[in-house]
């Protein structure tokens, strides 16, 4: 009997720990989806689609909580303007054209200025 409820108890335990990788919840025809790191801070938070298709405004964050990138998706393909980088110091700035390919790349420090441009379009 100890056995069977020692049993039960870790299959508990893993079918829990497994739920709290990623939670996924409607809103209108839409959704939130928010996957977790490991140590149960969140990785990234945005929407997706009936498809699964990546859609508005995604979210990601370093292990230790402070964020990473964030950027909008339209039918899953990057677009507008993304900024990466997880210090206030040196954000990297990417923007995407409209045919969702990467146009610009410029570097910016704390105070919004820019220290570097890589314009990309031919």
């Amino acid at each position: 009997m100890k056995a069977y409820t020692f049993i039960l108890a870790l299959f508990i335990s893993v079918l829990s720990y497994s739920q709290n990788d990623i939670k996924i919840i409607k809103q209108g025809h839409l959704f939130k989806v928010t996957y977790f790191h490991s140590n149960g801070n969140i990785s990234q938070t945005g929407f997706i689609d009936a498809d699964k298709r990546m859609q508005g405004t995604w979210i990601s964050y370093t292990p230790t909580g402070n964020k990473n990138s964030t950027g909008e998706y339209n039918n899953g393909k990057k677009i507008g303007t993304w900024y990466f980088g997880e210090h206030k110091e040196l954000v990297t700035q990417v923007n995407f054209g409209d045919d969702h390919r990467v146009a610009t790349v410029i570097q910016l420090s704390s105070d919004k200025s820019q220290l570097a441009d890589s314009d990309l379009e031919d």
